[in-house]
């Protein structure tokens, strides 16, 4: 193992490489409390240029215990000259209500807490203290219940604003670190019970694996995590191709596609490019059984459907297979790629690089800094309560829902006015009608994405 002395060098190498943190930019510091998100705040401490926030869920779960928590990481910012926050929740009455496990209630609440509390910052990113660990357990509990590609693939180091700045270090060397450094943590006791799953898999299959297989199972694990994560990659862009060669139609209900197109593809791609359809149309990612079961209308005879779950239905009729919503629309999400046109429900959108910013067309067109936004895993879709941007202009953030009440925009048709977003979540465009002020043109930009937009009532 590596000497836990170049921690804070692989940490800041980590973190450069996978574009983690932007100059002066607020970072929400998720800090339980225990030794792995108190070695993250020691290590971000280290570095230049950033705006540290903690935050700290108190789940009240362990009773004393939790507010002793919450104590603890309180006075350890404040010895560091961190602003602190701190949230609470009935994790317990909130799996009750939703019929979930405690893990998953703790989870959502905790990070639409920190979300809040970004959205509190004017934006920035949320840091949490997963490692490598984490994402080995992550990675067989997905096999064991047996995940595709995409689970697979294990925590992404960075997705819509939320950033794992210490995934690649093994829980080893971060408590190592913990004892050379003296930085003190807490033991949350519920972790040294076999009661949840992850816990039996930390205790037990992962300290026989590498009795039995290799001491070096936690970095196999991960480099195996990292090429199904290329692999996903991959079919994703094979996806989308397949899909569109056999999409008939776009409209407001749902997706028409060619069963005599999509059986001619590989049942990879053919799996896949349904699984996309059924994410288009519902908002939701589907189980793989309900995928099988559309899959299962291709040999059917016209007028066969299968109710797909979250208001969504899939039926064969005649040589399509038609994938829409049984009620009320739900959102719509897309890759976005530039060069390429789209449409869908009604609009059409269309991105391209060019040389330099062309004549304004009015809100149809618009003009953005290409080395800003990215050019990779941009995603068009609907807007969702709590998006948020820095309308062109200003220097504050704005609910995107306020900036339509502003704009008067009918409660009907905030729906179906399309977001462009980077691969990070930043809001980009709201198409048609006001680009985020982070990605104008400016006098040092040297790549331009012109990005257009047109809806029927432009046609």
């Amino acid at each position: 193992m590596l000497s836990p002395n170049t921690l804070p060098s692989r940490f800041r190498e980590f973190s450069r490489t996978n574009g983690l943190f932007g100059a002066l930019e607020s970072v929400i510091v998720a800090v339980s409390g225990g030794v792995d998100s108190m070695v993250l705040l020691d290590l971000l401490l280290k570095e230049r240029g950033l705006k540290l926030i903690v935050g700290h869920f108190n789940h009240g779960l362990r009773g004393e215990e939790s507010d002793d928590d919450e104590t603890f990481v309180a006075e350890r910012a404040r010895t560091c000259g961190v602003p602190f926050h701190a949230g609470r929740g009935d994790t317990s009455g909130e799996a009750k209500r939703r019929g979930v496990g405690i893990q998953e209630a703790a989870r959502d609440l905790r990070y639409g807490f920190l979300e809040r509390l970004r959205d509190a910052a004017g934006g920035g990113r949320i840091a949490t203290g997963h490692h490598a660990d984490d994402n080995a357990e992550t990675i067989l509990l997905h096999l064991f219940r047996g995940a595709g590609v995409q689970g697979m693939s294990g925590i992404p180091v960075a997705r819509a604003g939320i950033i794992r700045p210490l995934l690649f270090a093994q829980r080893e060397e971060i408590e190592e670190y913990a004892r050379n450094e003296n930085i003190p943590f807490r033991t949350d006791s519920s972790n040294a019970k076999d009661g949840y799953t992850r816990n039996a898999v930390r205790h037990h299959v992962l300290p026989l694996l590498k009795e039995l297989v290799s001491p070096a199972v936690v970095e196999n694990i991960n480099r195996s995590g990292d090429n199904f994560r290329a692999l996903a990659a991959y079919l994703q862009e094979e996806t989308q191709k397949a899909l569109a060669a056999c999409t008939i139609d776009r409209n407001a209900d749902g997706l028409h596609l060619s069963v005599r197109e999509l059986l001619a593809r590989p049942l990879i791609f053919r799996q896949h490019a349904v699984l996309a359809a059924l994410e288009e149309v519902s908002g939701a990612l589907p189980g793989s059984d309900r995928v099988q079961a559309v899959l299962g209308l291709l040999g059917n005879d016209p007028g066969a459907t299968v109710t797909v779950g979250g208001g969504t239905e899939a039926l064969r009729n005649r040589g399509e297979l038609v994938i829409r919503l049984q009620g009320e629309k739900a959102g719509f999400s897309i890759p976005v790629n530039p060069g390429q046109e789209y449409t869908i429900s009604g609009f059409r959108f269309a991105t391209e690089l060019v040389d330099s910013r062309g004549p304004s067309a009015g809100g149809g067109t618009e003009y953005a800094d290409a080395g800003q936004t990215g050019t990779r895993g941009m995603t068009l879709r609907s807007w969702r309560e709590g998006d948020s941007f820095m309308p062109l202009g200003m220097s504050g953030r704005k609910k995107i829902s306020d900036f339509f009440i502003d704009e008067k925009v009918p409660l009907y048709e905030k729906h179906r006015i399309p977001i462009l977003l980077t691969e990070g979540g930043e809001v980009i465009w709201v198409c048609g009608m006001r680009l985020d002020d982070r990605f104008k043109i400016t006098p040092g930009t040297r790549r331009v994405l012109k990005l257009e937009y047109s809806s029927p009532s432009d046609r």
